[in-house]
């Protein structure tokens, strides 16, 4: 297989890997119902296999990256799996912002068991600190504006981490909001409250409280940072009267059967210090996916646009909902129609991992990888995320029976295109001089 080799051919970008930057999901219906129909006979493991050995063939034309794992799969299971290079579905990874799907969800746990009355509850009904005061805007933050990042606390955004082209021109373009979102970092990082060793999450959720100042109005503004999940773990701490780690075990690692997951430290970082591993990943998505774990009313509400305001801005991901994104992808025109039209959700994460939600289409899918070492390396962790986008079409196809012969030739038609030439560009320019997307 070529994905097993690490060289790259100079001289031109393979036409297999050219092939697999597709559109054309809206020409494959699917069913919204994420419920499997009870007369349909279980398809076999070949019969899945060779549905998939289209996608297969595009992942193994794959060069660009050698190190990941991709599984697919809808309301019966994962239905497609593929793991390239020595990275598997068990291998033990850091997510990044990938965290924050499975912590914001978590904490809305503690609503789905009566813990905290309603999304909509006021922190400070229950942290005995949090001002009253109806002329201090801090009074009016609830739950889901935690879990929404619109509470204001701090500045924030989605192209400060990532390392793709649009990322990179994004903090090309906005100096200033990078220097303070930077600088913010950098205090709550240096905070003995806050220290993933020797602080705890209620010391620094009250850290936050007296030193991060608002940048706008709770539930009227949105940034992208640690801060509204530190804080909703001080509320989680208080209104449980748990230890964080077994409330990480309550309301997640247990019900999700993600037995190898774990978050670092005494204070975790909720926003991005999760470690697990494509299988107990898979577990979450199709948790959510089928409405197992928590009820169908908090899914929901944890899936509407939260952050309408920003109408036409480029957040290079789409809106927000918990703790991840409805997904648009690289939109200069915002957050669009078709975007919302197409009921998608993805948290990616800094270092590579990439997991989604189609409603419309009825499936998750995840890109796994870790482009830091030793299973990566960081020029090339911008990479994955094009390939989730450019192969989630695919994906579509193949579940709505796009299969056989003439089905493979479509896969591999040039009218399928999506990503932009700019986009080929740069993953190229990444693969043959990483050194250009190193920092």
């Amino acid at each position: 297989s070529k994905l097993l080799r690490s060289s790259w051919s100079t001289s031109q970008v393979p036409v297999q890997m050219l092939s697999i930057f597709a559109v054309g999901g809206a020409a494959f219906a699917a069913p919204e119902s994420t419920a499997p129909e009870s007369a349909a006979a279980p398809e076999s493991a070949a019969a899945r296999q060779g549905k998939f050995a289209p996608l297969r063939t595009l992942l193994e034309g794959w060069e660009l990256t050698t190190e990941f794992a991709v599984s697919v799969g809808t309301s019966e299971g994962e239905r497609f799996r593929y793991e390239g290079g020595s990275f598997t579905m068990q291998t033990l990874v850091p997510t990044a912002s990938v965290s924050k799907w499975p912590s914001a969800m978590m904490f809305a746990g503690l609503v789905a068991d009566g813990t905290i009355s309603t999304l909509d509850t006021r922190v400070n009904t229950i942290l005995p600190y949090w001002t009253k005061e109806a002329s201090d805007p801090r009074s009016a933050i609830t739950l889901r504006m935690l879990l929404t990042f619109t509470s204001g606390f701090g500045d924030g955004h989605p192209g400060l981490e990532a390392n793709t082209r649009a990322a990179r021109a994004w903090r090309a373009a906005n100096p200033a909001e990078l220097a303070r979102a930077n600088a913010s970092r950098l205090e709550f990082q240096q905070s003995a409250a806050c220290n993933a060793v020797i602080g705890s999450n209620a010391r620094c959720g009250k850290w936050i409280y007296e030193h991060i100042k608002l940048i706008g109005t709770p539930g009227a503004v949105y940034s992208y940072n640690s801060n509204h999940l530190q804080l909703a773990a001080a509320v989680a701490v208080a209104a449980s009267g748990l230890p964080i780690h077994e409330i990480t075990q309550k309301y997640l690692l247990r019900p999700y059967n993600m037995s190898h997951s774990y978050y670092k430290g005494n204070c975790p970082d909720f926003a991005g210090s999760l470690m697990t591993t494509g299988d107990d990943y898979g577990r979450f998505l199709h948790g959510l996916l089928t409405y197992q774990v928590l009820p169908r009313e908090i899914i929901e509400q944890s899936e509407l646009d939260a952050t309408p305001f920003l109408k036409g801005e480029n957040q290079l991901y789409g809106h927000y909902g918990f703790g991840h994104f409805l997904m648009c992808f690289d939109m200069a025109a915002g957050f669009t129609h078709a975007c919302k039209e197409a009921r998608s959700h993805m948290d990616p994460g800094a270092f590579g991992f990439i997991p989604i939600i189609d409603r419309k289409h009825g499936y998750y899918m995840q890109v796994a990888a870790a482009e830091i070492p030793p299973t990566g390396v960081y020029a090339l962790s911008g990479i994955p995320e094009y390939l989730a986008v450019a192969a989630k079409p695919h994906v579509e196809a193949l579940l709505a029976g796009k299969t056989g012969p003439t089905a493979a030739a479509e896969h591999a038609h040039h009218d399928m295109l999506s990503l932009s030439v700019a986009d080929v560009n740069y993953l190229v320019d990444c693969k043959l001089h990483p050194k250009h997307c190193a920092q």
